[in-house]
């Protein structure tokens, strides 16, 4: 289905001026919420909730914080990518050895990679924390080219639903025009299409992060 993209980009331009409207000073984001019918879509079901990595067609500011597992080559390789940390093999451990620093690692980074040969490490030490978050690295081997890896996670998002029949997630900055924004918004709407979830939506709402919430009308 082609989404009405003029409608959801007018819903953005109207979420921007009214957040202009409460004088903010610091730059925010945008960010969607899709809400389904509760008669409909029974969250109680596992398969019924989302938790979901989503590729959009815009970068997202400020990037995703990337962090990566590994030693030697692999970690050479992920700094050239441009990762924000490398943690090496050795750290991995000491790192578990603390409930906060391990949960805090875990929240500090969008994303995280790692070579083939630290995974068992990972899962050992940080997989709880990890998993439970939905964050558990991808594995690479050491010869890998990061740089598309590290791209790609800058317009990645993470779709996830938990006790309620509605979703929050972040698809754009001011900084980026009100098209890309809604074309970003759109891309989400496809990606609830292709789960076969679309004709259970009962509102599409868009809002600056301290702004009024706008409801995208006729966006199918």
């Amino acid at each position: 289905m082609s989404f009405n993209i003029d409608n959801i980009e007018a819903a953005v331009t109207e979420a921007r001026a009214k957040g202009k409207e409460r004088k903010i000073k610091f730059e925010q984001s945008f960010d969607l919420a899709v809400n389904f019918r509760k008669k409909e879509l029974d969250v109680s079901k596992p398969e019924n909730r989302f938790n979901q990595e989503v590729l959009l067609p815009h970068k997202l500011y400020p990037p995703a914080k990337v962090c990566a597992f590994g030693d030697g080559e692999f970690a050479a390789k992920a700094k050239e990518a441009g990762v924000n940390r490398v943690v090496s093999k050795e750290e991995i451990p000491k790192i578990a050895e603390e409930k906060k620093t391990r949960k805090a690692l875990a929240k500090a980074f969008d994303f995280f990679i790692a070579s083939i040969d630290s995974m068992p490490l990972v899962g050992r030490y940080l997989g709880q924390v990890l998993g439970s978050r939905g964050k558990m690295p991808k594995p690479f081997p050491p010869q890998a080219d990061l740089k598309p890896v590290v791209d790609q996670y800058q317009r990645t998002v993470r779709v996830r639903m938990r006790n309620t029949p509605t979703f929050h997630v972040k698809v754009g900055h001011e900084r980026m025009s009100d098209r890309e924004i809604a074309e970003n918004v759109a891309a989400i709407l496809g990606f609830v299409e292709n789960k076969g979830q679309l004709d259970k939506v009962a509102s599409v709402v868009i809002k600056t992060t301290m702004g009024p919430s706008v409801k995208v009308s006729s966006w199918r």
